[in-house]
């Protein structure tokens, strides 16, 4: 009974992707598109193989990641240190709210020409902007999590004479990990959709140059097949993201 339960999910992803694989070949057939705008699943899937090969792909997957990885550890660092400061001085919680209502409503691609006027095309430029379009999840999570620590778990360590610094290592954020994570996970795969995005509009390196130019190319196959292994990379980072959420959560309730 629980294999069946465990594997129902796989089954139906499976159901999923085999529709889709299905409605793209009638396109396909039907030559409801034309080839050159969208070519059938199989020349696609055959360029799979190649690309994973390729230098210029493997390494603007590589740049990409790399500015990935950067951008939501400097948004963890900088969402909770601000949310916990936040909540430990006083009088800092409105403008911190005020703050972030009103930045957060500004699209970060609509910032992408001053953050290249500022730090140029390269690794810098799409960096900022993903750190600018993700560290409010982890703030707004990173706040609500404290917000809901036990105040005698505070009194406890103050009695304890625990530094502030101290009591928000053991103490609260340990407490507020979950709520954490939950923003961690959801800015995991945004950033790797502005990364993604920023390139395409405009950057020097990444596996969004990569594609623009087999699209100036005429490879929409080389395109597509792009896209599913970028697609591919995204599930696996929220799969690794939440894998570690478990295990952390687990480890602090069982502790």
């Amino acid at each position: 009974m629980d294999i069946a339960r465990r594997g129902r999910p796989v089954a139906l992803g499976a159901l999923g992707v085999a529709t889709v694989l299905v409605a793209w070949q009638l396109i396909r057939v039907t030559d409801t598109l034309p080839e050159n705008s969208l070519p059938g699943p199989i020349p696609v899937l055959r360029n799979l193989p190649g690309l994973l090969v390729s230098a210029e792909f493997r390494s603007g997957l590589l740049d990409t990641l790399w500015t990935w990885a950067l951008a939501l550890g400097l948004a963890t660092v900088a969402g909770v240190l601000v949310g916990a400061l936040s909540k430990a001085i006083p009088g800092l919680a409105a403008p911190t709210s005020v703050a972030v209502d009103a930045f957060r409503s500004v699209p970060s691609t609509a910032l992408i020409p001053i953050f290249i006027l500022l730090l140029g095309l390269g690794t810098g430029m799409k960096m900022a902007v993903a750190v600018y379009a993700i560290v409010w999840p982890i703030l707004i999570n990173t706040i609500y999590g404290l917000s809901g620590v036990e105040p005698t778990r505070i009194d406890a360590a103050r009695s304890m004479r625990f530094s502030w610094l101290r009591t928000q290592l053991v103490v609260a954020l340990p407490s507020a990990l979950p709520s954490i994570f939950t923003g961690v996970r959801i800015a995991s795969g945004a950033a790797l959709v502005v990364v993604i995005s920023t390139e395409l509009l405009g950057a020097l390196n990444g596996v969004g140059t990569v594609l623009v130019a087999y699209q100036r190319a005429g490879r929409a196959d080389y395109v597509i097949a792009g896209t599913l292994i970028v697609g591919v990379v995204g599930v696996f980072v929220y799969a690794a993201i939440t894998w570690l959420e478990d295990h952390i959560v687990k480890w602090k309730s069982v502790d």
